[in-house]
């Protein structure tokens, strides 16, 4: 998984998260003792991922692992190439019409330059990429601001109104640390007394001034806003903190006072996972929050002597455990609240966590790294890949976590993933209109056959200025409008964490799994009396997905419901239809007990990664009615 990718789609505005937290526990500060405590597992001096360029005899045993002469010749190419520029006109350019691309593009590519002539520089330690180092890190280092333009709306960190820290301030920070604890030896005194500089102005001072309640020495209230919240930020930002600290911060005591802040706050991070272990958030943000905790936990692990041990429980294991048993076929995952239908769980992200919470010390393999991925991958992530795998080479594999049986239920979080075969099955939600990153989709599902999820939810919308405002749910791909539920009275679900689904029943036998899901919470509509989804995946030689919708009104109102694909469709016989191409296809066939109803197809036109754009199939009632029920019965082809 390239954390840069996910860091993309991560630039929220911050708003719709804090209202997601606002249940997030009360401040509280370590005591004295426990500051102490850590303080005398840490070594004397600071210490970054994996070794400094001086040590010759670590970076030559990791170098065979690495393509270095074609590390050399990138290198190379790139530093006969100017620094990308960053005019303020870019920057500014969010805030006047809510792009950020234009922006974050050679903000990026910044960061990838810096990280190509880090390695090659610590591979080769002759000196020849030295003035690229300083050239790149100069010009980060002479940033105005690493806020992001997406979280920067007043422009107050651009104008040095503030001293904010957001996900772009934590990541580019712990890469700039990396690259100053690995040469130090090489730079230029003035440039490592500017790094550190810098990086103690823009976050380590912050994030003290803010935690010990310094009067003046926080001048944006808002500016730590996740620092206590449940979600990504929180784990993201932290492991920005704690990576930097542990890398160039000399004060083993102040070192020891941010992890054991980062413990405490971290706590509400894994709140805001349900008891079961669900994220959410979606598979791609486990792999950019949980990630982050992951690397951040064996940082810290690895800087206390194993004394520190972040991940660890019943609960981090459940979460570790999360996105396998979310697989509904091999490879595939319904694209619940913020997530692209492409995403999948980093295998490397999930041997590194199982490692951390294995009881005898077991190792994680390198995953495969050219050049791309040494260039785009965030440093201090290509740096544990490099270090780690070298350095646990020799123990046994990690056994990591797979999926058991036909289905399981997170019934914390009200997610259903059930399998018929080893090609046929389907996912169903239930939960809130209010979780993080959520989309309003109660009862929303998703049906996989072969290879290919056939039924969809369509997952995250490329993110804009729109995506986190009040106007988010203008998305049709956001709102309810996109998902396979039930259109009610002619209203959407609402919004809000009062607007949830309810559990009926729940039966998983080896025929047949059934869950009942009382979705009437999420409508606010005064006639609707009752509205009960019934989803049973049936097994054996006929295996099926049975969804059956039942509402009741006070007086009669109008009712329909929607499948969502991404896929060709077409209708092969009246209320039959046939859904894929090739070898991966499923049968709907849709019956209304009699009842007169239509279908209108409708692509919905909005912006999605890929630039796919899915087909609504609207199933509705021609009159209004008291009552109705509609089934709808899948079967693979």
């Amino acid at each position: 998984m390239k954390l840069r990718r996910r860091l993309v789609l991560a630039l929220g505005l911050g708003l719709v998260f804090q209202r997601a937290a606002a249940g997030a526990e009360s401040d509280s500060r370590p005591t004295s003792e426990r500051i102490a405590e850590i303080a005398a597992w840490l070594p004397e001096a600071p210490a970054g991922i994996g070794a400094p360029a001086s040590d010759r005899a670590a970076w030559t045993a990791v170098a065979g692992r690495l393509p270095v002469a074609a590390l050399l010749a990138a290198a190379e190419k790139a530093a006969a190439a100017p620094v990308p520029a960053l005019p303020d006109e870019l920057y500014l350019e969010f805030s006047r019409n809510g792009n950020r691309t234009h922006y974050q593009e050679p903000s990026r590519r910044r960061l990838d330059r810096l990280n190509l002539f880090a390695w090659a520089e610590a591979l080769e330690h002759r000196g020849r990429f030295v003035p690229a180092l300083e050239r790149e890190l100069a010009a980060i280092l002479g940033e105005k601001t690493w806020v992001y333009p997406a979280h920067d709306a007043k422009l107050d960190s651009f104008y040095g109104r503030a001293t904010q820290v957001d996900l772009g301030v934590a990541t580019r920070s712990w890469v700039v640390a990396t690259v100053l604890w690995w040469h130090a030896d090489q730079l230029a005194p003035a440039t490592l007394v500017r790094g550190r500089a810098e990086l103690r102005r823009r976050i380590i001072e912050p994030y003290l001034a803010r935690m010990q309640g310094r009067n003046g020495g926080w001048n944006f209230p808002d500016g730590l806003w996740w620092y206590r919240v449940n979600h990504n930020w929180n784990a993201v930002c932290h492991a920005g903190v704690v990576g930097t600290a542990l890398a160039v911060v000399q004060s083993r005591t102040e070192r020891a006072e941010i992890l054991a802040q980062a413990e405490l706050n971290l706590q509400v991070y894994l709140g805001g996972f349900t008891p079961d272990g669900y994220c959410g958030e979606g598979v791609g943000y486990w792999n950019y929050g949980f990630g982050h905790f992951s690397m951040m936990a064996e940082a810290v692990a690895h800087a206390t002597g194993e004394h520190l041990r972040l991940l660890a429980g019943e609960h981090t294991a459940r979460i570790v455990a999360y996105p396998r048993q979310l697989e509904i076929l091999p490879g595939l995952y319904p694209a619940f609240a913020d997530m692209n239908p492409a995403d999948q769980p980093s295998p490397w992200f999930l041997a590194l966590a199982t490692r951390q919470l294995a009881a005898a010390p077991v190792g994680v393999p390198q995953p495969a790294l050219g050049v791309a991925e040494l260039r785009e991958h965030l440093l201090y992530q290509g740096a544990l890949e490099v270090f780690v795998g070298a350095a646990t080479a020799s123990l046994p594999p990690v056994g990591v976590v797979k999926a058991e049986g036909d289905s399981h239920w997170f019934g914390d979080a009200q997610v259903y993933v059930g399998r018929a075969s080893r090609d046929f099955g389907v996912a169903l939600k239930g939960g809130n209109n209010g979780e993080n990153h959520h989309h309003n989709d109660l009862g929303s599902f998703v049906v996989a056959a072969g290879h290919t999820e056939l039924l969809v939810d369509p997952g995250a919308e490329i993110y804009t200025a729109r995506t986190f405002s009040p106007k988010r749910f203008d998305s049709k791909v956001l709102n309810s409008y996109g998902h396979s539920v039930p259109i009610v009275a002619g209203q959407l679900q609402q919004d809000g964490r009062q607007h949830a689904a309810r559990v009926i029943a729940t039966e998983f036998r080896p025929a047949a799994d059934t869950v009942v899901l009382n979705l009437a919470g999420g409508y606010s509509v005064a006639a609707l009396k009752s509205l009960v989804r019934t989803l049973t995946l049936q097994r054996g030689a006929h295996p099926a997905v049975v969804v059956v919708d039942t509402v009741e009104f006070s007086s009669p109102a109008s009712f329909g419901t929607a499948l969502i694909t991404f896929d060709h469709w077409k209708e092969i016989s009246p209320g039959v239809y046939e859904i894929g191409s090739g070898k991966d296809r499923v049968r709907v066939e849709v019956d209304m007990a009699g009842a007169s109803w239509t279908m209108q197809p409708e692509v919905l036109h909005e912006d999605l990664p890929g630039k796919r754009l899915p087909t609504r199939l609207g199933f509705n009632l021609t009159s209004p009615v008291r009552t109705a029920t509609i089934r709808m019965t899948i079967t693979p082809r």
